[in-house]
């Protein structure tokens, strides 16, 4: 009887364990989900934006800001070198207008090199996401055996415990 009360008292410890990875493995999906929606949107990756992440990402996210934005404004102005030899940004005349063309040109150049950085940042975290989502689908599995298991072995120890309980002659 007793080695029943045990296996109910290791079993509830041991699902207690599994249930506080659960929820520290559903936030970690959810940083990482929130991570890659600020991704995903329009707005431009800055520190401040990543002051609000994660201990587990903010690293990452320090990061990729600090990347993305010297990538981005390197592949611009290659970009802009480039179309400047080629002779495809024309030639105004008015050296304000000249500027304001290079900068514009500039400016597209680095969105859309940002955006491709932001994408296959994304990709990387969608992997990411994708094993988080299985560590937790096993997690899951185990909580449902050891469950069962508990209930099995609750019923187990209730009878044993009707089993010796004095009769008093009745």
């Amino acid at each position: 009887m007793l080695m029943a009360f045990w296996e109910v008292q290791r079993l509830t410890r041991e699902i207690n364990y599994l249930e506080r990875r659960a929820i520290e493995t559903q936030n970690r999906l959810s940083n990482y989900q929130k991570y890659s929606g600020m991704l995903g949107g329009s707005s431009v990756i800055t520190m401040a934006n990543v002051a609000g992440m994660s201990a587990e990402l903010l690293p990452r996210a320090t990061m990729f800001a600090q990347f993305s934005n010297q990538a981005s404004s390197m592949s611009a102005m290659q970009n802009l070198q480039n179309m400047k030899m080629m002779g495809v940004v024309p030639w105004t005349g008015n050296p304000l207008m000249q500027s304001q063309l290079e900068m514009s040109a500039f400016a597209k150049f680095k969105e859309e090199s940002l955006k491709a950085l932001k994408q296959q940042e994304i990709q990387v975290l969608n992997e990411k996401e994708k094993e988080i989502q299985l560590e937790m689908n096993d997690i899951e599995q185990q909580l449902r055996i050891k469950r069962a298991r508990l209930e099995s072995v609750k019923q187990l120890a209730s009878e044993e415990a009707r089993e010796s309980a004095p009769r008093f002659g009745l």
